[in-house]
């Protein structure tokens, strides 16, 4: 074997590892061959690439068991695993919710000499925040400073995250003004977690004046953050500051997307103002943003529930004929419009075209 083969196959060293690919870039023959050029060769950098290739798509997959035999392969061949390597595995353990095998590893890799980076802290961080287990992750975060390491935005990102989930508000207040003690610039992703925050742990008001804090410093704000903010306060029934917020994306430069418009669309049908909701709806497809699903069926809701049902089916042919589809919530209302409308038979013509004739519901009205 001669180095044409390896440089004929190098591209499957350098592709990107994706859920898609791993059937083909971990075709067993290749991989063989590879390995056995690689191992009677002086290209041993090559050959490390290839199996951290390996472990990574391994773990993507869940595999740990073989995700940790090409570590071990790589030291039968007298390549040392190195942090990325042990990184890889226990970002794999932690997306399985496996933080005792992580944190075996972790130990593992500190027992044979090697020094943990930040990445590592983040992996672990994150992975014991998604557990809900706070006090750990808190644990190990207090331990990067004693390892001359320095957080970063990813850190405080993961910390921020799961203290908000777990509703410690006044620790994750207290946390962002440690952050920027310290030096550490927010980024859009951070504040985006801190607004979140604060909006699902019912302080919209601080949320608002935070929002409003960024928009006075000219700091970045992007349609998720304003998504956050109108879907608050739609949800806390307050509509005028949601249509504020929603009218200020175009001056922003900001255009709606179709969660934005379903999300204001939704509130306007729980307050009961069909009609502006239904302009709405008209307005987003004025705008070129196509409504979904969601949108159909939020519109539909709110009319069903205001006993509007000749406006409701109307607008369910118009849905079914587009292909768009009726959800398991609304199915249900429907055919309870027809039990208690009886055999009205505009009702009828319309409700023929969309519902199964098979269905439960349909039979037993007729």
């Amino acid at each position: 074997m001669d180095v044409s083969f390896f440089e004929s196959q190098s591209y499957f060293l350098f592709r990107p590892v994706s859920q898609s690919s791993l059937q083909e870039s971990l075709g067993v023959k290749r991989v063989l061959l590879l390995l056995l050029f690689l191992t009677q060769s002086r290209h041993q950098q090559y050959l490390l690439l290839l199996l951290l290739k390996l472990e990574l798509a391994m773990a993507i997959e869940g595999k740990m068991k073989e995700a940790e035999g090409v570590v071990e392969v790589m030291i039968q061949r007298g390549v040392d695993p190195d942090v990325v390597a042990y990184n890889t595995l226990m970002d794999g353990y932690c997306l399985q919710g496996h933080m005792d095998e992580a944190m075996r590893v972790f130990n593992a890799m500190v027992d044979k000499g090697l020094h943990p980076n930040v990445f590592t802290y983040n992996i672990l961080i994150n992975g014991y925040c998604k557990k809900m287990k706070i006090d750990e992750a808190m644990h190990l975060f207090r331990e990067l400073p004693r390892r001359g390491l320095k957080p970063g935005n990813a850190t405080f990102s993961a910390m921020l995250r799961g203290l908000f989930q777990t509703g410690r508000c006044g620790a994750a207040q207290k946390l962002f003004n440690g952050m920027q003690a310290a030096g550490i610039i927010p980024n859009s992703v951070t504040y985006g977690i801190l607004l979140d925050g604060l909006c699902k742990n019912g302080n919209i008001s601080k949320a608002l004046s935070l929002f409003h804090m960024m928009e006075s410093n000219s700091l970045h704000l992007n349609v998720v953050m304003y998504n956050i903010l109108i879907d608050a306060f739609c949800k806390d029934k307050k509509l005028d500051t949601a249509r504020s917020l929603f009218s200020n994306l175009s001056s922003k430069g900001l255009q709606p997307d179709v969660k934005k418009y379903t999300t204001m669309i939704q509130g306007l049908c729980e307050e009961g103002l069909l009609y502006e909701a239904k302009e709405l709806f008209v307005k987003m497809e004025q705008n070129h943003c196509l409504p979904s699903d969601v949108t159909y069926n939020t519109v539909i809701r709110g009319f069903i529930e205001q006993h509007k049902c000749y406006e409701e089916l109307i607008l369910v042919e118009e849905m079914v004929q587009r292909g768009f589809s009726i959800d398991a919530s609304t199915f249900p209302l429907i055919v309870d419009i027809l039990s208690t409308k009886g055999q009205d038979p505009a009702l009828q013509e319309v409700i023929k075209k969309f519902m199964p004739k098979d269905s439960r519901g349909m039979q037993d009205i007729e």
